[in-house]
């Protein structure tokens, strides 16, 4: 959202839903809202999948813009279908090797190198932040299948 933020106070995004419940039903915002949404920014591929579903059978397939993260397979295929618009995307061999070198780290009683700190709600946690990469329709190969993450095959 903090790059949404900005848009939402100057009034050019108007967020109809914000929900962070379990069991949340896309089809609910749906109907909260007259079938007028125009993106949905999800938490994952998954629930973005669910959403797409709604659309769906609302006719709105393809016509609301959807945002995912993990770049799962499905998410992917959907992005290359046109009904999910991107996904975010954090390479896994990057996480694996960041999180073996924290691992290492705290294994030697060192403190982890943080290049920032987050706050989860009880204090400042040192964080190592990565880049996440956005996948869209026009860069499929050049991120998730040439990092191997997907293969062409599969999609």
């Amino acid at each position: 959202m903090k790059v949404l933020k900005p848009y939402v106070d100057s009034g050019k995004i108007k967020v109809v839903g914000d929900q962070w419940v379990d069991g949340w039903l896309p089809e609910n915002a749906l109907t909260a809202n007259n079938n007028k949404i125009d993106a949905v920014v999800a938490s994952n591929d998954a629930t973005a999948g669910g959403a797409i579903q709604a659309l769906s059978a609302q006719g709105l397939s393809g016509k609301v813009a959807i945002s995912g993260q993990d770049a799962d397979l499905a998410g992917i295929k959907r992005i290359a279908a046109g009904t999910q618009t991107m996904t975010v995307y954090k390479p896994i061999t990057l996480l694996a090797n960041t999180a073996a070198e924290i691992a290492v780290e705290l294994g030697n009683g060192q403190e982890p190198k943080a290049d920032t700190s987050l706050n989860n709600g009880l204090k400042d946690v040192p964080s190592r932040l990565l880049t996440p990469i956005d996948v869209n329709k026009n860069n499929i190969k050049d991120t998730v299948i040439k990092d191997g993450f997907h293969k062409e095959s599969e999609l």
